[in-house]
C-alpha cells in the first residue's frame, strides 16, 4: 500500500503546484494595481470638500449613530472614535498610499495602510456607496494578499536600471512572474459576483418578462438618455435581458472546465477561448451601462478587474489583434557604451506592452552592419537614432515623437509633442541632454 501511494504521488503534488503555484505572468495583476490606485484616488480627491460631511462626527454621521443609521454587525473603521482633525488627516494618508500604489513605490505598505483606510472610510460611510465601491475594496484587498510588486511598479523599474548599470543585463523575465493563487481569488470572486447577479436577475419578473433594460433606461435619476432615444432602444430590452443573464450565468463553466481539461475531455485552448469570451461580452455589458447610465464607478472598476485576470497567452493575443496590419518592427540605435542610453532601453522595453520596438546596440559592428550600414559612428553618437519600417531614419526628438506611436502609455502626451513649438523645444532639450551623454560611459552617470 505505501508502495502505492508514493508512485500517484509525484503527480498529485504536479497537479498541486500547476494549480496553486505554478508561475504566470504578474503584469495582469500589475495593471489592475494600476487601476485600482487610480480609481480609488479619484474617487476620493473628488470627496475632498465632503470629508466632514461624510465621515467625521461634526458631519451627518456622529459617532454614536453610525451603528444605528447603517448597521452594526461585522462593520468595523477606524474612524469611530477620531476627531474630524485627525480624520482629515487620515485622509490625506490615503491619497498618498493610494499615489503610492498607483506608482508602484514602498507597494506592499502603500496597499496595507491603503486597503485598511479605504475599509475605514466606506464602513463608517456606508450610505455613500455603490457598487463600484464594494467591488474596488475586494479588488483591493487581493491585491494586498498577492504578490503583485513584480511589474510595473516604480521600484522594479529602479532595479531594472540599476541591473543593467552594473551587469549590462536586463532582469530576466521569470523574475516578473507570480503563482497562480491569487489570479484562482479573483476568478473565483468574479465568478461569485457574476453567478449570484444573474440568479438574482432571474427571480426578479422584470428581468424574465423582458422590460428591466427599458424601464433602466427611462429611470430620471440613472439614464443618460433623453426619453425619445429610450423609447428607441426599449425594443431591444428582452435581448439585452436575456443576453445579460445568460452570458453573467457563463461565468460558472469557468469553474468545471479546468476538470474536463485535466480528463482530456476538452482541449487546453477551450478555457482561454471561454475566458476571452466572456470578458468581451462583459466589455460590451459594462461599457454600454457607463455610457447610457450613471452609476458611479462600477463599470470603471469591473474593467480593473478585468485586468488581473490577463495571463501571458492573453496579452499575446491582444498584441496579435492590435499588430495584425502593422509591419516590420521599428528598430532603436542605442550606443551601449552609454549608461543613460541603457537605462532609457529599459524604460522602454518595460512600455512596449505591443512588442513593437527592437532595440540594437550600434557599438556592435554586426548590428550597425545590418541597420544602419550608411550612417556614420559620429552621427549616430550625437543622438539616437530609429529606422522606420519604410527604411527611413528618424533622430532626437522627432525619433522618440515617432516611438511614442507605440507605446500605449504615451498615447496621451501625443497630441501634446505635435503642438507648434513644442518639437523646437523638444530637440533643444534632447540636444542638450546628448552633449552630456559622454559622462554616462561609465557606471558613475549623473544623469
Amino acid at each position: 500500500m505505501s508502495h502505492q501511494n508514493n508512485s500517484h504521488r509525484p503527480e498529485a503534488e504536479s497537479v498541486w503546484q500547476y494549480c496553486w503555484f505554478r508561475p504566470i505572468s504578474s503584469a495582469g495583476f500589475g495593471l489592475m494595481r494600476l487601476g485600482f490606485g487610480v480609481i480609488g484616488f479619484v474617487t476620493f480627491l473628488l470627496q475632498w470638500s465632503d470629508v466632514m460631511k461624510f465621515y467625521t462626527s461634526a458631519g451627518l454621521l456622529p459617532h454614536n449613530l453610525v451603528d444605528q443609521m447603517v448597521r452594526s454587525a461585522w462593520r468595523f473603521s477606524l474612524l469611530d472614535a477620531l476627531s474630524p482633525t485627525l480624520v482629515f488627516l487620515l485622509y490625506l494618508v490615503l491619497l498618498v498610499a493610494l499615489v503610492l500604489i498607483t506608482v508602484g513605490l514602498y507597494t506592499r505598505i502603500a496597499l496595507i495602510v491603503g486597503v485598511l483606510l479605504m475599509y475605514s472610510f466606506h464602513e463608517y460611510a456606508l450610505i455613500t456607496l455603490d457598487g463600484g465601491d464594494t467591488l474596488l475594496r475586494l479588488i483591493g484587498f487581493i491585491l494586498m494578499l498577492s504578490p503583485c510588486t513584480q511589474s510595473i511598479t516604480v521600484t522594479n523599474l529602479w532595479k531594472r536600471m540599476e541591473l543593467v548599470r552594473t551587469t549590462g543585463k536586463d532582469q530576466p523575465a521569470h523574475e516578473r512572474t507570480m503563482s497562480v493563487w491569487p489570479y484562482r481569488l479573483l476568478l473565483w470572486q468574479m465568478i461569485i459576483m457574476y453567478v449570484a447577479s444573474s440568479v438574482e436577475k432571474f427571480t426578479g419578473s422584470t428581468w424574465r418578462e423582458g422590460s428591466a433594460v427599458a424601464i433602466t433606461l427611462h429611470h430620471g435619476d440613472f439614464s443618460r438618455l433623453p426619453t425619445a432615444l429610450a423609447d428607441a432602444l426599449a425594443g431591444f430590452s428582452p435581448a439585452i435581458g436575456w443576453f445579460t443573464i445568460l452570458t453573467q450565468l457563463a461565468w460558472i463553466l469557468l469553474l468545471f472546465i479546468p476538470i474536463l481539461i485535466w480528463i482530456r475531455v476538452l482541449p487546453q485552448a477551450s478555457q482561454s477561448v471561454l475566458k476571452r469570451a466572456l470578458l468581451l461580452s462583459g466589455v460590451l455589458i459594462h461599457g454600454a451601462i457607463f455610457l447610457l447610465m450613471d452609476v458611479g464607478t462600477f463599470s470603471l472598476t469591473v474593467f480593473v478587474a478585468y485586468l488581473g485576470l490577463l495571463l501571458s497567452e492573453d496579452f499575446s493575443a491582444i498584441r496579435k489583434l492590435l499588430n495584425r496590419n502593422f509591419g516590420a518592427s521599428t528598430i532603436v540605435l542605442f550606443d551601449g557604451r552609454c549608461g543613460l542610453c541603457r537605462r532609457s532601453v529599459v524604460v522602454l522595453k518595460s512600455l512596449d506592452w505591443l512588442h513593437r520596438l527592437e532595440f540594437a546596440n550600434f557599438r556592435e559592428k554586426e548590428r550597425k552592419e545590418k541597420h544602419a550600414k550608411h550612417i556614420s559612428m559620429e552621427v549616430l553618437d550625437a543622438s539616437m537614432h530609429i529606422r522606420l519600417s519604410n527604411g527611413e531614419y528618424e533622430k532626437g526628438f522627432f525619433a522618440f515623437r515617432s516611438v511614442s506611436w507605440h507605446l500605449p502609455s504615451l498615447w496621451i502626451l501625443m497630441p501634446f509633442l505635435y503642438i507648434p513649438g513644442v518639437p523646437f523645444i523638444g530637440d533643444r532639450i534632447y540636444a542638450t541632454i546628448a552633449k552630456n551623454r559622454p559622462r554616462c560611459e561609465s557606471d558613475t552617470c549623473t544623469l
